[in-house]
């Protein structure tokens, strides 16, 4: 079965929507081909968890307005525990912490005066341009990208708090060992320190039914490979034994798949590497040290990342790998457990090219962490087709 169109998107995650939301904006025709919308999204209405992406910024400007806020993380950092170690622990704001209360107000002013305010223009450029070219337009962000969390830490002076709840944090965000993350990824995941922390719900269904209209088209498939078609438009082959034959490609799917889909056609160079996550849902009970706080965060050396007890009384958990839940929980029960092998791209720092080619775009959180980043990159790829088609 052989389709003509004008744009595939490729991938239903967050910079898929975006770029089928913008097309759909400017009345122009798409066909978006997915497994699943949402993408590393994963809303379970039937169990009311994400077993993806958890939460967002106040900081976001174009993820906010497709999902639900569902209220805060936490009602105050006093809910929330740091454990740099296994055996240490203190809330998040305590004596401990306050301790570095010069350190501590260092962070907050670079990120409320310095990062934020040049990560949201940067951002806005990169609807428009590709990162490596944002980059270069911010010499402020281009030094953080190449530099590690690491050397950021070390440069501004703010070991002591980085250590008990910076780094804590951003390890909470990534499942990803502290010196391999760039100083602006860390930073990007670090926002919620210092803005907005809100929990989400996201409707699959209501999703898939907006972008199946009008003048978008929805197809639930995997597709396999993209080819070069002799007039210069392209092929895309799907596992069903469907073949598209579209104008514009996007691919907005992870860096890995990318790679092998896209290979008849461009071959990558290399890209980051990817952290391995495991999510779950548990019933049952902390044991009695963990009950007193809502979230607990842990550090780097140890394989549970994240906790958070949710209103029902279950816990939402991520880990680096496969534990022994007995360690944490006095009694339980695993609900679910989902396992992402390839769940965040986070080393080393590279930028790859957005535009792989005539017509042919990649889109998603290849050159920077989380699901704002990934939507913008499908902005981008959505108005260089709308500049093709003036």
């Amino acid at each position: 079965m052989k389709n003509n169109h004008e744009t595939i998107i490729i991938g239903g995650g967050a910079a898929g929507m975006y770029c089928a939301i913008k097309l759909q904006e400017a009345n122009r025709p798409y066909t978006l081909i997915t497994d699943r919308m949402g993408g590393r999204i994963m809303d379970r209405k039937d169990l009311n968890t994400n077993f993806g992406a958890v939460f967002f910024f106040g900081t976001y400007t174009h993820m906010k307005k497709i999902l639900k806020d569902d209220g805060k993380v936490i009602p105050s950092l006093t809910a929330a525990c740091c454990h740099p170690d296994e055996k240490t622990q203190f809330s998040a704001l305590s004596k401990r912490t306050l301790s570095h209360g010069y350190q501590l107000l260092k962070f907050f002013l670079f990120m409320r005066m310095k990062f934020i305010p040049k990560y949201t223009k940067f951002k806005k450029d990169c609807e428009n341009m590709q990162v490596k070219d944002a980059l270069k337009k911010n010499p402020f962000l281009e030094e953080l990208f190449y530099m590690t969390a690491d050397q950021f830490i070390k440069k501004i002076k703010i070991q002591g708090i980085a250590d008990d709840l910076v780094s804590l944090f951003a390890h909470g965000c990534t499942g990803s060992k502290i010196n391999t993350l760039s100083a602006l990824d860390y930073l990007n995941c670090v926002q919620g320190l210092v803005s907005e922390l809100k929990i989400f719900r996201f409707d699959e269904d209501a999703m898939t039914a907006r972008l199946n209209s009008g003048t978008g088209n929805v197809q639930f498939d995997t597709v396999t490979s993209v080819r070069k078609n002799s007039d210069g438009t392209y092929a895309v082959d799907t596992a069903s034994g469907n073949t598209y034959d579209a104008k514009n490609v996007v691919l907005a799917t992870p860096a890995d798949v990318t790679a092998k889909i896209v290979s008849p056609v461009v071959k990558l160079p290399r890209i980051r590497n990817a952290s391995i996550l495991y999510a779950y849902l548990i019933r049952g009970e902390m044991k009695e040290r963990y009950r007193k706080h809502i979230v607990h965060i842990f550090g780097d050396t140890i394989p549970i990342i994240f906790t958070r007890r949710r209103s029902d009384g279950q816990y939402e958990v991520f880990t680096e790998k496969e534990i022994d839940m007995g360690k944490y929980f006095g009694h339980y029960e695993v609900v679910e457990k989902v396992f992402w092998p390839k769940a965040l791209f986070t080393n080393p720092n590279i930028v790859l090219d957005q535009d792989l080619a005539p017509n042919l775009w990649m889109a998603g959180d290849h050159n920077g962490l989380g699901m704002e980043p990934a939507a913008i990159s499908g902005i981008y790829a959505a108005n260089q087709i709308l500049k093709s088609v003036k």
